[in-house]
């Protein structure tokens, strides 16, 4: 993976994109046959220190919703409901804000690298603003959208797993990310606990469909983006 001599690869997100704020498609380019909405699951503390990853499923079981309520009914804090029915913590760690969870960017390699025909050549983006980063920042690899700064990385689909932080144990995961085919693209807004992936029917069916993922529908046209 290597600095973008060039932003020319990311100029067509900018001229698709919606307005700033104003729905699904200011945060991934409209124009994809389907969309899906990945949610970053929380984590519980173990009485032995360690972490697991807590089910959205599970969270909505213990308060007697359907995943799909559970997922539709985030307020602005962008977290799943804390505690059950009989008032049990749930979980302790937040989902992931901005950032990808490793196990699921992993997921989604697997996957996006068999619905594109340039999987070794894939465009990566990060936002300026984290602290942190080992990447440099040179005029020729940063590019704008509304509200953001990023810098672009050229590699493979499966560099999307190298993280970009200069501390080899905490993964940072890309912003942005697309094949130079264009067939899909990935999508965390820094501000959410959730990524959106655009791209064919079929990629977009597969991942909505994949056991070790939660992800609902949506479309480029979603309007308020807290939308419960």
């Amino acid at each position: 993976m290597q600095l973008a001599t060039t932003t020319e690869p990311a100029a067509w997100i900018g001229e698709r994109l919606h307005p700033f704020t104003q729905g699904v498609g200011s945060v991934i380019p409209p124009g994809f046959q389907a969309y899906a909405r990945v949610f970053h699951p929380p984590a519980r503390l173990g009485p032995d220190g360690t972490m697991t990853l807590v089910r959205w499923r599970d969270i909505a079981a213990a308060n007697a919703r359907s995943i799909q309520d559970e997922m539709r009914r985030l307020d602005i804090s962008s977290e799943p409901a804390r505690f059950s029915q009989q008032q049990e913590t749930l979980w302790d760690q937040q989902p992931l804000c901005g950032h990808l969870p490793h196990d699921i960017a992993n997921r989604l390699v697997a996957i996006l690298g068999g619905h594109t025909s340039t999987p070794e050549s894939c465009w990566l983006a990060v936002w300026e603003g984290f602290g942190g980063l080992r990447i440099p920042r040179h005029t020729s690899s940063m590019f704008s959208l509304p509200n953001r700064r990023y810098v672009l990385l050229h590699g493979r689909v499966a560099d999307a797993l190298l993280t970009l932080s200069e501390v080899d144990w905490d993964y940072v995961s890309p912003n942005l990310w697309w094949p130079d085919d264009r067939a899909w693209c990935v999508a965390t807004e820094i501000d959410f606990t959730w990524t959106y992936v655009g791209g064919s029917r079929e990629c977009i069916q597969q991942i909505l469909d994949d056991p070790a993922l939660e992800a609902l529908p949506t479309s480029a046209d979603e309007g308020n983006l807290m939308e419960k």
